[in-house]
């Protein structure tokens, strides 16, 4: 594969990372969710590629990454949009659900921001299929917020504390992950 243009680096690399974890997990879930990873990671960067210094670079990059998207979407098999946004969904929800119960408990670590950040990662996908709904944003924006107090809190080294802001219990509930994404018209 082309190498990833530095300029994609940090809009691009964090999917990509992510698709290469859930490669190793080898269940069918975990591969429809990669496959959605790099797709989210080469539309992002097709919104790139035309102010890229080095716009050859970035196109080899993409054809690469398109070749890959095509081989991984025929392992598959006839799995819809649809259905390929519930089971992205259902996964973000799952893993923001588990940090959520780590952080809940008084156990975060960097592992529980780094499985925060992941949550959010997943939840972003969903925005290649269209609107992500109001849930997804909210679990998105606390997972995000949540990562960086907790990761703030250790540098300090004090513990993070649980919850929401100030130790309120307002996160978007962990428990309402199973309600589905709103569906194309």
């Amino acid at each position: 594969m082309a190498p990833l243009p530095a300029e994609f680096a940090k809009a691009c690399k964090p999917y990509l990372q992510r698709a290469e974890e859930l490669d190793k997990a080898g269940t069918n879930d975990a591969k429809v969710v990669a496959y959605y990873c790099r797709k989210h990671a080469m539309e992002v960067g097709m919104g790139m590629r035309d102010g890229a210094a080095d716009e050859k670079a970035a196109t080899a990059f993409l054809l690469d990454l398109m070749d890959g998207l095509e081989a991984a979407k025929k392992d598959l098999g006839d799995l819809s949009e649809a259905e390929g946004e519930q089971v992205v969904f259902q996964f973000a929800a799952d893993v923001f659900s588990r940090a959520d119960a780590e952080d809940r408990r008084g156990a975060s670590t960097k592992g529980t921001a780094r499985t925060f950040y992941a949550a959010s990662l997943f939840f972003d996908c969903l925005k290649q299929f269209g609107e992500a709904g109001e849930e997804a944003e909210e679990k998105t924006r606390y997972a995000k917020w949540k990562a960086a107090d907790i990761l703030k809190a250790v540098k300090e080294g004090r513990a993070p504390a649980p919850g929401g802001p100030n130790g309120l219990d307002d996160a978007p509930a962990s428990g309402d992950a199973s309600p589905s994404p709103p569906l194309p018209a």
